[in-house]
């Protein structure tokens, strides 16, 4: 298979740059280079969110990094809770980077679900990416737990933020996603 032009993750995220541990950065970087040779998008600004939401991935992705470490600086700010922002940033820039081979380009060039994508459920494959580039495990809990569809709910502070900076964007872009059941019990 013929190698495509680098992705250029620092261009994309450029808050990569804020994370303090550098072999972290290089392992975020590192799983987005991987993720991107095994797809088949030939460029990243015209991947679209999902099958579902046509709106460009770029900015959703970019949004959601941008609103986890808002949500974290306020919460600093106003409840001097403390977050690992390296932990929150890595997840962040990767949160979606399987989508780049959950979803393939159909012949309209909207995405679609590919083979691949037929076997994993959403986030596992740049999960089981940056756990093989040795990212901590917290990293890879965030990114495998950050969508409604994993089994459970995340366990880290970092982790229910991307969970639900992520929703908020989805809702922002496409439609709220979220519902409320009342239960009514004696």
């Amino acid at each position: 298979m013929k190698e495509k032009k680098p992705i250029e993750v620092e261009a994309i995220f450029p808050q990569i740059r804020q994370i303090e541990d550098k072999a972290l950065a290089e392992g975020v970087r590192k799983v987005w280079e991987d993720l991107w040779q095994a797809g088949n998008w030939p460029d990243f600004e015209k991947m679209p969110t999902s099958p579902e939401i046509p709106y460009p991935a770029r900015p959703h992705n970019q949004c959601v990094v941008d609103l986890a470490l808002a949500v974290a600086e306020t919460l600093e700010r106003h409840h001097g809770k403390t977050f690992n922002r390296d932990h929150l940033i890595a997840a962040a820039i990767l949160q979606d980077a399987s989508k780049v081979v959950e979803y393939c380009p159909d012949a309209e060039g909207r995405a679609t679900l590919s083979e691949t994508g037929t076997y994993f459920p959403h986030a596992f494959l740049a999960a089981e990416a940056a756990r093989r580039h040795g990212l901590p495990d917290p990293v890879v809990h965030a990114i495998l737990l950050h969508t409604p569809q994993a089994a459970r709910f995340p366990e880290t502070y970092e982790g229910k933020i991307l969970y639900h900076v992520d929703q908020l964007d989805v809702i922002a872009i496409h439609k709220d996603r979220w519902r409320k059941e009342i239960f009514i019990t004696k």
